[in-house]
């Protein structure tokens, strides 16, 4: 299999090990399953499925009549809002807004449009084949830069996942890889873009998170800073805290492609359902 629009010409030993990974990735995905293993949920609170693992989309979506209000904090007093409904039991939608400076004393530096969020569930998890999700999803992540006309960490754009969830003696693990396209957002470099990520409950409350981007799209970026790219790195602990509340810790770009530290964000999900 030819990764060299991921990559480039000229690959790594690293990358070419990141390469191995992103094809076990797409082997997991595709593993028949039992009754047994299959899982659609994030952990046993069913009306907490999660919508994407940290900064990448995967295949949950809302179930019809459910909402949910998300707050999301970053870098730089960064603060970002949002709510999205299940409209049927396969389609959901949502908007976004935020900006930086929002807390404190500085004058906020405000977004330039609020971001879209549309997922279509074409595919059920099933015995044979993994949930498949296609969407639309214009909110990136971090401070949106005004000369670049980007955020920090790019939308991912127009996109489909795949999901496979699991059971073993260990916990809940799940299977998470797609691809991306956006090309709204500035950088001069608008390519294809893929990404693969792990959720792993330790129990009913506790879900570990993991992810890597590509950051194919990205590569414009580590031009101007002389830098190589190395994708997007990150990591997660999300705490169900009560039936319908979560709390979520993540450190981002752990490989320092835009600064030399890392990252830390909070994510805060109310979820409710209501008949209609």
């Amino acid at each position: 299999m030819d990764f060299t629009w991921i990559y480039g010409e000229q690959m790594s030993n690293n990358k070419k090990r990141i390469q191995n990974c992103f094809l076990l990735f797409i082997c997991l995905l595709f593993v028949p399953a039992t009754n047994t293993t299959l899982a659609q949920v994030a952990d046993n609170l069913e009306n907490l499925e999660i919508l994407q693992i940290i900064h990448t989309p995967n295949a949950g979506v809302l179930k019809r009549g459910q909402y949910q209000f998300e707050f999301r904090g970053y870098g730089d007093s960064g603060v970002n809002l949002g709510i999205s409904m299940g409209l049927f039991d396969r389609f959901m939608f949502g908007v976004a807004y935020g900006g930086n400076s929002v807390l404190g004393y500085d004058k906020p530096l405000w977004n330039k449009l609020p971001g879209v969020l549309v997922k279509y569930r074409v595919i059920e998890e099933n015995q044979i084949l993994p949930a498949l999700t296609v969407g639309f999803d214009m909110q990136g992540r971090g401070k949106w830069d005004d000369i670049e006309e980007r955020y920090l960490f790019k939308a991912p754009g127009g996109f489909f996942a795949l999901s496979r969830n699991f059971i073993s003696n260990l916990g809940r693990f799940g299977v998470h890889g797609g691809m991306n396209y956006n090309s709204a957002e500035g950088g001069g470099d608008n390519r294809r873009d893929a990404f693969a990520a792990l959720d792993f409950s330790l129990n009913e409350q506790v879900v570990l998170l993991g992810e890597y981007d590509f950051a194919r799209d990205d590569d414009s970026f580590g031009d101007t800073t002389g830098k190589v790219m190395s994708g997007y790195l990150n990591v997660g602990v999300r705490f169900a805290l009560a039936q319908s509340f979560v709390f979520e810790f993540d450190a981002t770009d752990l490989l320092g492609n835009n600064i030399n530290t890392v990252g830390r964000e909070i994510k805060i999900v109310y979820v409710e359902t209501f008949n209609f």
